[in-house]
This record gives structure tokens, sequence and C-alpha cells, in this order.
């Protein structure tokens, strides 16, 4: 199977741009003119452009900068920890240590980047043009990385020099204006678009539809530097539109497509299953992880996103039989962010899913019985339904603290009041369900497995939707609602639970915990998306309401939201020309891409970073102090700071 092969570069020509002294001379250009001008130098270098995606993507630092402080997640306190990020509160610094991290993986990018692009014309038995193709894989990086400098930090150092060029670093900063960084990005796009290859031996690695959707995604961020309606606006709206359009009408030739849903499966669920992981059609740009041999920066320390999103196991679901540190659930003690009820009642319809139609008891649990939602994304992302991983009996006294009635007859016995166990060994696991994980027959093979076949074995249920509380006091689960688990009263500031016990319950987000690929309870080795093709059709989509046609863009809308159901419910799914708004589109990367790490830059594109916007009921409780002169932008990091002559002169982004 290929793989995305790292290679370490420790010469220090590509040190890290400002993360080490800049006042030191290089004295390595003979070593590097040596290296980097022959072809195998030059591809470790074009695969050292790669490597720090890892402090992006699969772990806890890329996480608060691009998905929090916006209206889909929060977390237990107002000043609990990440309320830095994810609060705005006072502890936002310059030495805030996940914004020093990203700045560092993505200047890192940017140095690698820099110095394959200066020796691309340098080649002892390579040419420029030989050489053209994995440029353009530093073209994309260097793109890609400097799209997240500028939104995370606006108009700070845009430098395209190598160290290897100039033999050292400035002691200098200086400020670039942001329209300057998106016409390097577009430019550096624009080549890249040109030069890649349709496809890739190895995974993880730049292609042409890769470049074309990150140039759609950079067209439309850049309108925000210009008044809506502008022409500028319009314009850049205009050609973030027909480079969507052109990956989206021409996929196959790009070797992409969605999925199509079928009676059974809707194009979301195949897109997200594990049998497509690691050649999926849907995937544009992936982190990609090597589930092999581990050869990746920390080995098989990969796959940590989902445990930051985990309902804590632990404190009530464990009374049900649920096992708190389990294999399919995750490690759920590093719990830091849980969903919103805008996120789960304003963006997901608060409606039971269709998958458990024919499930008697769970259909009995709702208040309202006839209510399904043709949209499978919910289930798709988030765990709402935790199996036991003992058989356990439910004590009455447990009974009594989740409300439940201990004179009910369905639960006056020991028997009736039984959880069977789900679990099953690695191997006996395999034998049922062939490979449906790839641990359970080699890495993991005597581990134990939590089902989801077994219906008795549910042992905790936290839907989107409300159940009836008189038909969940008789049941033996732990059964708790949408407005079980939250509570939106006037004055709950937290909106947590109004009962103690209901208290840290919630759906969990489950993307990032791809159980064929998991490998212990806290890493999951599946490739993980960057840019998928559905991102694409709402860029296009949201293009069009930006440039001013929106009925253009209403196709492309539908086609996600059909892609999102079964083809027998394709046509419930399709919305009209009202629902071309900002606001709709918004809602509806919600439903697609919530967690994915985009959400900061979607508002930040569409305006809605602002006091007025993040502050409405259901969204994020904890903004309370959001400071639009300064938190449209992070804190410049006070170790860059602290390495250059003129700090004072440079400024912190008002922090």
């Amino acid at each position: 199977m290929k793989k995305l092969k790292y290679i370490f570069i420790t010469l220090t020509a590509t040190c890290c741009l400002f993360s080490c002294s800049l006042d030191e001379t290089n004295y390595s250009n003979i070593d590097t003119e040596v290296a980097y001008t022959s072809t195998d130098g030059y591809s470790g270098l074009i695969n050292a452009c790669y490597e720090n995606l890892y402090y992006l993507y699969g772990k806890l630092d890329g996480i608060g900068p691009m998905e929090m402080g916006t209206d889909l997640w929060k977390i237990g306190s107002r000043d609990g920890s990440h309320g830095d990020i994810t609060n705005y509160n006072s502890n936002l610094t310059p030495s805030t240590g996940v914004i020093e991290t990203v700045w560092d993986a993505l200047y890192c990018i940017v140095g690698y980047c820099n110095t394959a692009i200066y020796y691309q014309s340098r080649g002892t038995d390579f040419t420029s043009e030989s050489i053209a193709a994995s440029a353009a894989e530093a073209r994309f990086m260097r793109g890609f990385a400097l799209f997240h400098i500028v939104e995370q930090w606006g108009n700070v150092v845009l430098d395209t020099v190598s160290f290897a060029q100039s033999g050292k670093a400035s002691e200098m900063a200086y400020r670039s204006p942001e329209s300057d960084f998106y016409d390097l990005i577009i430019s550096d796009l624009k080549i890249a678009v040109n030069d890649l290859p349709v496809s890739q031996a190895d995974r993880g690695r730049a292609t042409k539809k890769a470049a074309m959707a990150m140039l759609a995604k950079a067209y439309l961020q850049r309108t925000r530097l210009y008044d809506e309606g502008s022409a500028e606006c319009i314009a850049y709206a205009d050609s973030a539109y027909q480079i969507a359009t052109e990956l989206i009408d021409n996929a196959s030739t790009y070797d992409c497509a969605l999925y199509s849903s079928t009676a059974s499966e809707s194009g979301d669920t195949q897109a997200w299953d594990g049998d497509n992981n690691k050649d999926n059609d849907e995937f544009l740009f992936v982190e990609a992880i090597d589930h092999v041999n581990g050869y990746n920066p920390e080995g098989w320390n990969r796959g940590r996103t989902s445990q930051y999103y985990m309902m804590s196991i632990g404190s009530q679901a464990q009374n049900f039989g649920v096992a708190s540190d389990g294999l399919r659930y995750g490690r759920a003690n590093a719990t830091v962010w849980s969903p919103t009820y805008y996120l789960l009642h304003d963006c997901f319809e608060p409606k039971m899913q269709k998958s458990i139609a024919d499930n008697d008891e769970l259909v009995g649990l709702a208040l309202n019985q006839t209510d399904f939602t043709p949209d499978t994304r919910f289930e798709n992302a988030f765990y709402y339904k935790y199996y036991a991983a003992t058989t356990t009996y439910v004590t009455k006294a447990n009974l009594a603290r989740y409300k439940k009635d201990t004179l009910a007859t369905e639960l006056n016995s020991v028997t009736k009041r039984r959880i069977r166990s789900s679990l099953a060994t690695g191997t006996e696991y395999n034998q049922l369900f062939p490979s449906a994980n790839y641990y359970a027959s080699t890495t993991n093979a005597s581990a134990n497995y939590e089902r989801e076949d077994v219906d008795d074995a549910l042992g905790c249920f936290t839907p989107n939707w409300e159940l009836d509380t008189l038909a969940t006091a008789k049941n033996k689960r732990l059964c708790v609602g949408i407005t079980d688990y939250f509570n939106m009263e006037a004055g709950s500031l937290g909106q947590e639970a109004s009962y103690t016990y209901f208290r840290n319950l919630f759906p969990s987000f489950k993307k990032y915990r791809n159980f064929k690929y998991v490998y212990t309870n806290q890493y999951d080795m599946m490739d993980i998306p960057i840019i998928r093709l559905t991102d694409i059709y709402l860029i296009a989509a949201e293009a069009a309401i930006t440039k001013g046609t929106p009925s253009e863009g209403l196709e492309y809308l539908n086609a996600v939201r059909r892609h999102a159901a079964l083809s027998t419910d394709a046509s419930a799914m399709e919305v009209t020309a009202d629902s071309m708004t900002i606001d709709y589109i918004l809602k509806e990367r919600a439903r697609e891409l919530c967690g994915e790490q985009w959400r900061w830059y979607d508002l930040k594109r569409t305006r809605r970073l602002t006091e007025e916007y993040l502050t409405q009921d259901g969204m994020n409780p904890y903004i309370t102090t959001f400071d639009a002169s300064k938190h449209t932008v992070r804190p410049i990091p006070q170790e860059f700071l602290d390495c250059i002559a003129n700090p004072d002169e440079f400024g912190t982004n008002g922090y």
C-alpha cells in the first residue's frame, strides 16, 4: 500500500523560519548545494515540505486556532482548559502554546518550500522542467501555509527567501499587506494547478485537484478584504466560482467524484466508511498516515483528534456498562470540547435518524415518534449510541440517581435490568466482521472490541432530538435527549443540564475515530481528510451568492444535500432558491464540515466573527468578551518577538 514517506532533513539551511535565533549566519551552503542539486536530495526536500502537517491535523494544536472561537463548540466553563482560544478570554496572549506551535509549523512549511523553489533551477542532475511537478508540490504547500498564516495573523511576515539563498536570517521583521499574501498564494496555486499531476503514487501528496480546490478556497476567502458588492469582491468570488465548478463539473478528469447515494447508504456514509479511507473518491487532500509500518512523525502517535471531543464516559455512562477507555469510543478523560446547542439543534435537524426506524425501543423513547430526518450526517459525525463493554446489572441506586421509575414493571427484576456485553476479542471480531478493523487480526489481536450490532448491549443513548421523560424513566439504559443535556433557559450561562447527573453527557464527535483503523483507545491510523469535494460544492454555492447570482449555485448546494441522504430520500433534501443565503450556507457547512478545522475561516470570510453573531442564543455561551479590534486575528507568538530586533515596531496584533 502506498504511503507518504517522511524524510527528516537536519541541514541548518532549512531550519524553521523564525523558530530559532535570527542572527546566526548559515554556514551550510556547501552542504545544501550538494544535497539539493541532486535528484534524491531534492526529493527529500519536497518530502520535508509536508512534515509539519503533523502538528496541524490529528493532534490537539491545530484544533483551537482553526475550529474554535466559533458558533459550533464550547468547553466546560468560561475559564476552563483552552478557554483562551475557545472563548477569547484574557488568557489568550502571545505566549499561548498552541498559537506558537501552529505558527512554527506553518513557517517551517514556508521555509522548506522557499528552499525547494530556490533550488528548482539549480540542479546538477535535473532541469527546472524535469522537476516542475515536484516543485509544484512546494508551490502548493507554500500557498496552503500562507493561507493559514494570513488568516490567523493578518499582515505579518511574508518571507519568500530561503536561508540557503540569503545565508542568514534577518534580524528585523516587516509586515506585508494581506493583499500581498493573497497575490503570492494565488500565484503559487496557479502554478501548482498547471504543473501538478492528476494523481500521485504516494498518498498525501498534492495533486491537481488539491491545488484547484485550494485555489477556489483562496479566491473566495480573499473577498473578505473588500466591501461586499464591490467590483473586487465580485471578481474574486467569480474566480472562486469558475475554478470550483471546473473541478466539480469535470471531476472524473481530475480523479475525484462524489459517492452516489443508494437505497441503503448515503454518499456521506460512504465517504466516512473505513473501507474507503485510504483510497477515497471525495478526499482532495489528506494527511496520509502509514498504518502498516508506522512511518509517521512520532510513529503510532496519530489520530488523537477525537479524544478531545469525547463525552466523559467514566462519569456517568460507565454505570451502564460503557467502557471509559474503550477502543471504539476512545480516551474520554482528555475531553475539552462539546457541541453547542446551535450545532445540534439549529444546524442538524433535531429529529430521529432513519437508521433506528426499525428499533421499536429507541423510537418509543422519542417525544415525537413519527418525526424522522432524511439527513444522515448527524449519525456519521457523532456517536449517540454507546455500547456496554461488560455485562452490567443496573442497580436500584443508579436507577434512582438517573430518574428511573424503580417501581416500573419494566425494571422490577435484576434480569430486566441487565445490559449485556458487546465485546469480542480481536480474533473473534475479525471472524464476525472480516476486515472491519485493520488491527483486529494483527497488532491488537488480543484486544477487546465493542460491537454495535448487539441491540441489547446499548448502554447509553444521547441523541440530538427530544426524548419522552416518561418513557426514559422506564428504560434500563441511560437515555438523555437534547433538552436533558442542554438547559437553554434564561440564566443558564453554560447551557449545562439542570440535573447534575445529566451533565457531561452529549453526542461525541467521531469523524476522526474511524474504527477500521483504531490502534489504541487514543490513536487512530486513518488518513485525515484536509479538503473534501463537498467543501468545494459549497464554495461554488457561496461564491454564486457573493457575486450576486445565487441561482447559479443552487444545484451545487442541492447536490451536497442529496449526497447526505439515501437515494430514496434525495428529493426530500432539496431546497429552493430562498435558501441561497450566506446564513443558510453557513448552517450547511456546519452540517457537512463541523470539526474539520475550517469553521473559524468560514466565520471570518462571511464577516460573522462579531460580537453580535457569536453571542446569539445557542452558540458558545462563554464568548462574552469578544473584541473585534483584536480577536479577528491571533496574537503574534512571543517566541518570535523575542527573536527579532524590532518587536515593539512589529507589534503583537493588539494582545
